[in-house]
């Protein structure tokens, strides 16, 4: 029995040694293994001591039957130290046995504190991995672990059949709010955007810090139309807030056998085809505020040519016979030159009409 004792003690060692050697061997033996490996020493030591126990039985009882066949007149030394050596021996084997109990007690003990010290490592290894995973400014999943829950969507909806979109999202303007406002404000925008997309999605919905200005928002069970009446929603709140933070946003929804990369790129299209449209829009305004602005300096020469006519006729009117031929006709040429200036900005301002 002592063999399998000092096997179970020496491979216990080897697990402890290999498992203090830090993380690039802790793979190899984790710590509910040492826990497992410590309950199987414990019961070995517990074999090892009802073995002992049993043997010091057998020594009593050779003792007692040994004593009983010596009559109690003979005094025969050899005899009397043989029993007494046989008790001595019993009553070693029942210490060796109690430190054996002990020993197994201890290392149930130990393999309990391993299996809660594995406990908390877990915990602790689940908190770190959230952590890394995530965006420390927006509480987003950063972009490789987006995209591994991303291609882990499109494999369930390839088994299931099941459709999803994804949206891709874009902060307007962030860098002319860092250039005039500083970091700080454009962190604030993002953080707020992180915020808003957190509380109003679905609890498993997921979202990503794709870029520094992009999001990526993956919505299971969505079409584009569904996807796009929630995208509008938290877009106006975006901008309703305190501090606004414009976005925009493009949508599209999974085809059957599609990638990754293929769907993220229709997205950012249906992203950039709306932006196009809004500047196309916007370069129609300014074009319409140029013009009004060319009919408000048509409209101010118009009214300096009628002033100058007005005046021209109050003088001749006023001064006529005083006014020398010359005079009278110079003025006429003026007060002509003026109202034909007025005909053709008056046709200019109204293009014909």
């Amino acid at each position: 029995m002592a063999a399998y004792e000092d096997n179970g003690a020496l491979r216990l060692f080897e697990a402890t040694r290999i498992a203090d050697n830090g993380d690039a061997d802790w793979t190899s033996i984790t710590r509910e293994q040492l826990a497992e490996q410590r309950d199987h020493l414990a019961g070995e030591r517990d074999a090892e001591a009802d073995a002992r126990d049993r043997q010091a039985d057998d020594r009593d009882r050779q003792a007692e039957t040994a004593d009983r066949e010596v009559p109690a007149e003979v005094i025969d030394l050899r005899e009397r130290r043989s029993l007494t050596l046989l008790r001595h021996q019993a009553a070693a084997e029942r210490q060796q046995a109690a430190l054996d109990r002990a020993a197994a007690a201890a290392d149930r003990l130990s393999a309990g504190q391993d299996r809660r010290a594995g406990v908390q490592e877990r915990s602790d290894a689940n908190t770190e991995r959230q952590i890394l995973q995530h965006d420390e400014l927006t509480g987003l999943l950063q972009r490789g672990a987006g995209l591994i829950a991303l291609e882990r969507e499109i494999a369930r909806s390839d088994r299931s059949g099941d459709g999803f979109v994804i949206v891709f999202i874009d902060v307007d303007g962030l860098k002319l709010i860092n250039d005039e406002y500083g970091h700080g404000s454009g962190d604030r925008a993002l953080r707020t955007v992180g915020e808003t997309l957190r509380a109003r999605l679905r609890s498993y919905d997921l979202a990503l810090r794709y870029g520094g200005d992009e999001f990526v928002c993956i919505l299971p069970g969505f079409g584009v139309a569904e996807a796009e009446a929630r995208l509008a929603a938290l877009q106006a709140e975006l901008t309703s807030g305190p501090d606004p933070v414009p976005i925009t946003f493009g949508v599209a929804e999974w085809r059957a056998g599609e990638g990754t990369e293929s769907l993220l790129a229709r997205a950012d299209a249906a992203l950039y085809d709306i932006r196009r449209k809004a500047r196309g829009t916007e370069q129609s305004r300014e074009a319409t505020a140029q013009d009004d602005g060319a009919s408000a300096v048509l409209a101010h020469t118009l009214l300096n040519s009628s002033a100058v006519v007005s005046m021209g006729i109050t003088t001749l009117e006023a001064h006529w016979d005083a006014l020398l031929g010359t005079e009278r006709l110079h003025l006429l040429q003026r007060m002509l030159t003026h109202a034909s200036l007025i005909d053709v900005r008056l046709k200019e301002l109204t293009r014909g009409r």
